[in-house]
């Protein structure tokens, strides 16, 4: 048994997977205070600053030493996530990330604050998560990103296109195999179709019944919606696993004037996209906001499950998972690898020199280093 191993093995299993909470490196409180700073009525006191906005109050409660990292016993929710939800509250989401709160700190029913600020249209308080390093592809307890939410509630289809600049991961599935290109079909979202769109999903996407996004048109008569997969390029003829087309389907469901719409497109009718998306560029570590870095924390890793099996997208929280003062060891050391690899060839000669490749990759050259993930760096 290796050392993970054996340190594993002196937890039980529930402690292993238990939410991340805060960690004092340093004993800056005794356990009497910690226990009288955690009291039920000042967490319930906590919940009710950040639902009034009381900014400078949060502030205060959390210098003093309070982990924002809990859930609240009747609502479920976390500061983060009731924050998130919130108008105008960017002042009262920083600080609460610079008082130690996790952005990906679940509620009890599973969802992120950036999940939360999706659900509830709330674009400002997306903005400023994604600018503090929240990841767009963080995953609920049922394994959906806030993309996918997006295109279920529909609304505003502000947030979807924040999501999509800042590398939003498309593709993801339910248990009944729907991506956020059916579900936006399903109910009518024609904008939020037109953005996914745009940024590359796939139109011909099946789902478990092998139904595509234009089968779920015709289906369901959303016309609108149908007319824009036509306008882009979608494949009428794919059948389903039932061996029918989006046309049949529109016949057996009743949805005639559909079925007319679908069966009389030409591909000549079809106009492609002309322009590229634009994505959100890699985020400098101190922002234009001037943050202040929050107080040293330690953090247990995360499931993996919970942020799912690829890695986020997002550049941001990579950059933002290491210290300042680290990062710049870190660059420091490739930089002296580097230089002692061109003495070597110096001294090995001309060919050794031209066969020689430099240590330092070609994005670290031009400023986009390569940063380990925030589970990755709970180590360090």
């Amino acid at each position: 048994m290796g050392l993970c191993g054996c340190l594993l093995s002196t937890f039980s299993l529930s402690e292993q997977f238990r939410y991340k909470r805060r960690v004092y490196a340093q004993n800056l409180i005794d356990d009497k205070q910690f226990a009288k700073l955690h009291t039920k009525a000042n967490l319930k006191k906590f919940m009710d600053y950040v639902q009034l906005h009381s900014t400078d109050k949060v502030a205060r409660l959390l210098d003093k030493g309070l982990d924002p990292n809990f859930h609240d016993p009747d609502s479920g929710e976390c500061p983060l996530s009731l924050a998130a939800q919130l108008d105008n509250a960017t002042d009262l989401l920083k600080v609460l990330r610079n008082g130690g709160a996790h952005l990906d700190f679940r509620t009890r029913d599973g969802l992120t604050a950036v999940h939360c600020a999706t659900r509830q249209r709330n674009a400002g308080a997306l903005t400023t998560l994604l600018d503090l390093g929240a990841s767009p592809d963080y995953k609920d307890s049922r394994g959906l990103t806030p993309l996918y939410h997006s295109a279920l509630g529909g609304g505003d289809a502000l947030c979807c296109e924040l999501l999509l600049h800042d590398h939003a991961q498309l593709g993801t599935t339910d248990e009944n195999g729907w991506q956020e290109i059916h579900q936006a079909c399903r109910f009518g979202h024609v904008q939020h179709l037109e953005h996914l769109l745009f940024y590359g999903a796939n139109m011909g996407a099946q789902n478990a019944s092998g139904n595509t996004a234009l089968h779920i048109c015709a289906l369901y008569n959303q016309e609108s919606c149908a007319r824009v997969l036509l306008f882009r390029g979608a494949n009428k003829d794919v059948r389903n696993y039932n061996s029918q087309t989006a046309f049949q389907v529109a016949i057996i469901a009743g949805n005639f004037e559909l079925a007319e719409v679908i069966k009389t497109h030409k591909d000549s009718d079809v106009v492609p996209f002309r322009e590229t998306p634009s994505y959100a560029k890699r985020r400098r570590l101190a922002g234009p906001s001037g943050l202040a870095s929050p107080r040293p924390l330690q953090r247990s890793a995360s499931d993996i499950n919970l942020k799912g099996d690829q890695p986020a997208a997002s550049p941001g929280p990579t950059l933002r998972s290491l210290p300042h003062q680290l990062l710049l060891q870190r660059l420091q050391e490739e930089k002296d690898r580097d230089r002692d690899g061109e003495q070597e060839n110096d001294i090995s000669g001309p060919s050794a020199g031209r066969g020689g490749h430099s240590k330092i990759s070609p994005g670290a050259r031009s400023g986009n280093f390569t940063v380990p993930s925030p589970a990755a760096s709970s180590s360090l």
